[in-house]
């Protein structure tokens, strides 16, 4: 989505039983000018009074098209005579690489990397030390957003496998914190609590998402403006104001809204990688739980030139050299028979995303890959999912 937004086609065999799975959120409108201006503008009040302004934005790991929205934030500053000087933007990145120039204008759009001060966050230096969580985290948060006096995130609201929704007050909480502070809540709360949060989509009575709430409100973020997005990653809801309304706004809205309705499992699943392309594992785990017990094909699509996302926490720095919290070379499920990754841009040391070498086969041509599928369902029907963006969707079997 990042670059040129283009579409993939392929063709399948008309004897495969094919089916595309959208999601509920899909059959919704997409949000206009008009809609993104009245939402925001109720943030009016929070800029009266204010001297120094940290608008926090999430990195190209995330769906959300910030270019869109900032214009109407820009307005309020201009209405209320804030000066450029007075405006820093950061982008809460977390464990993650930083983003370069160019990445930041495909984020925010030219006209901002221009007009004001647009910083990536460091989360080996430069935090302070807040205090410590309920649940024993240690909340270190970068110190040029602690040193504002109005702090407004903005992000998409999407599933997460162990937080139940990214968004809201996780552009904090690991976002914007120090790698130790990241290091024990994905480390050792997820370890003490990982049946009661290892669910996408899980937000009731999880753990981790509560202590990703307080660490929210101990920084004092005043405000977060979330999305949510369909499966072209086009704005279709919004909300802006205060985080913990956020939550009741948009929970039970989102379970049903990335829903996605699945009629029993299939032979073949083709996976399409697009909000999150760059981690593409997301979109991979979820093909594995629609294959049948009997095993099948999943065909991942990650065209991106970027590659998977750098990532000091749980990535790779060597032979034998891993981040703090690596699980190392990805297991398959017991389910899948072989897993094609097409992609122009293969990235020999990052393979280990995608699971062992044995596991995974890369191609640049996808009728390369439906011609050996035919031949492994050779006079055969097999079912066939595609999912159009199966790292933001979540499965409804109607049961």
């Amino acid at each position: 989505m990042w670059n040129g937004d283009y579409g993939i086609h392929l063709r399948v065999p008309d004897r495969w039983n094919t089916t595309v799975l959208p999601m509920e959120g899909d059959k919704k409108t997409v949000l206009g000018e008009d809609s993104l201006r009245r939402t925001i503008t109720p943030l009016e009040p929070m800029l009266r009074g204010k001297k120094e302004i940290c608008i926090l934005f999430d990195d190209l790991s995330r769906p959300t098209k910030t270019f869109k929205i900032l214009p109407f934030l820009i307005e309020l500053f201009e209405k209320y005579g804030v000066r450029d000087e007075q405006v820093r933007f950061i982008c809460a990145l977390g464990t993650h690489g930083p983003l370069d120039n160019a990445a930041f204008r495909k984020k925010l759009g030219p006209g901002v990397v221009e007009r004001y001060s647009v910083f990536n966050h460091n989360p080996y230096e430069n935090c302070t030390f807040v205090g410590k969580t309920r649940l024993g985290t240690p909340l270190m948060v970068n110190k040029e957003y602690l040193s504002c006096d109005l702090r407004v995130g903005i992000g998409t609201f999407v599933p997460h496998s162990f937080c139940g929704f990214g968004g809201g007050y996780k552009i904090v909480m690991p976002a914007l914190c120090h790698i130790d502070t990241i290091e024990y809540h994905h480390g050792t709360l997820l370890k003490d609590h990982r049946e009661r949060c290892y669910s996408i989509g899980k937000y009731i009575d999880n753990p981790l998402l509560e202590d990703i709430k307080e660490c929210g409100r101990m920084a004092c973020l005043d405000a977060k403006i979330d999305v949510l997005i369909n499966t072209d990653a086009e704005i279709v809801d919004i909300f802006a104001g205060n985080p913990d309304d956020l939550y009741q706004y948009m929970t039970e809205k989102s379970s049903v809204h990335y829903s996605t309705k699945t009629p029993g499992k299939a032979d073949i699943i083709i996976a399409n990688a697009y909000s999150k392309a760059n981690e593409s594992i997301i979109a991979l785990s979820l093909a594995e739980m629609l294959l049948k017990d009997t095993g099948g094909h999943i065909v991942l699509l990650c065209d991106v030139p970027e590659g998977q996302v750098i990532h000091y926490l749980l990535g790779r720095f060597g032979k034998h050299t891993w981040g703090r919290l690596s699980f190392g070379e990805r297991e398959k499920d017991s389910r899948v028979k072989k897993v094609f990754v097409y992609s122009q841009y293969r990235d020999k040391a990052n393979e280990w995303w995608f699971g062992k070498k044995e596991d995974t086969s890369w191609h640049k041509d996808l009728n390369e890959i439906i011609h050996i599928l035919e031949g492994e369902y050779k006079h055969k029907n097999p079912d066939v999912f595609v999912l159009p963006d199966a790292t933001i969707q979540t499965l409804n079997r109607g049961e």
